[in-house]
């Protein structure tokens, strides 16, 4: 997939859009809205998250061989480390992930803590509005400022939901693939689903007093340059450290800290179900 064309529409514009092409204005409208909006956010980090399902669905746990004949060429030392990273996540207990991506004028930061079976938490962040996110079980809980609902929804939506939780299915289809993206694989994954050109391999680093490898992508379309890279721990279990990307159109920068045990992750107070 090529990155140079990667110019996603922010959180405002997706919503403005969105409500001017429905007239559902019930609380099926009210969860769409949310969902597409923070469906976007998370888009806005790497490619598709469902085709970085399919890559971890195909990657993750896979060996070398078996992935040989999928793409019918010989598996770069590259390759190899992408493989160890993805491997390595899927045994994470729980993870930090930090970080922010800057479209022109416009920076959208997130914080958020996940376990590796899916549950987690946290916050995404842009024009000075923060929408809380939690994943318990098979639900999912959003929570948008009522300033946040007054600029972009109806006065009905922004005094029912302005504030509170609301909480939907993470099995509902218009949801599934924002789901994915407090799994720590799919995020991996996601960084170089569907990349054209060979991944290449760095010599041996530290950042930050870690000792790393550096995965990278480099793609030139049109007389323009995307790179991306990804830095994973060579001592221990090799995970994911760090993330960078570069695009005309955006950067982004996403930490991976606090790899630990499994935590618990409580439910909201008093949610809105739209279930």
């Amino acid at each position: 997939m090529d990155r140079v064309e990667s110019a996603w529409p922010g959180l405002v514009r997706a919503v403005t859009l969105l409500l001017r092409s429905r007239d559902d204005r019930g609380r099926a409208g009210a969860a769409t809205t949310l969902c597409a909006v923070l469906r976007t956010f998370s888009r806005v980090v790497g490619p598709s998250l469902i085709a970085a399902a399919l890559i971890v669905s195909t990657w993750a746990g896979a060996s070398s061989a078996a992935l040989a004949p999928l793409k019918a060429t010989k598996i770069s030392a590259a390759d190899t480390w992408l493989i160890k990273a993805l491997g390595a996540e899927q045994k994470v207990g729980s993870v930090r992930i930090t970080g922010a991506i800057k479209q022109g004028k416009t920076t959208m930061a997130l914080s958020l803590l996940v376990n590796g079976d899916g549950e987690g938490g946290g916050t995404f962040v842009q024009n000075g509005f923060k929408i809380l996110l939690k994943r318990v079980g098979p639900i999912i809980y959003f929570n948008a400022p009522t300033k946040f609902w007054s600029a972009h929804a109806t006065a009905t939506q922004t005094k029912e939901y302005g504030g509170k939780w609301i909480e939907v299915s993470a099995l509902d289809t218009r949801f599934q693939s924002f789901d994915q993206f407090l799994d720590a694989r799919d995020l991996v994954a996601a960084v170089f689903a569907g990349h054209t050109t060979p991944l290449t391999l760095s010599k041996r680093t530290t950042l930050d007093g870690h000792k790393v490898i550096i995965v990278s992508d480099t793609v030139k379309s049109k007389g323009k340059t995307s790179t991306g890279h990804m830095y994973i721990s060579t001592s221990g279990s090799p995970v994911v450290l760090k993330i960078e990307e570069k695009t005309p159109a955006q950067t982004g920068l996403i930490d991976f800290s606090h790899y630990g045990k499994p935590l618990s992750i409580t439910t909201p107070p008093e949610p809105i179900n739209l279930t």
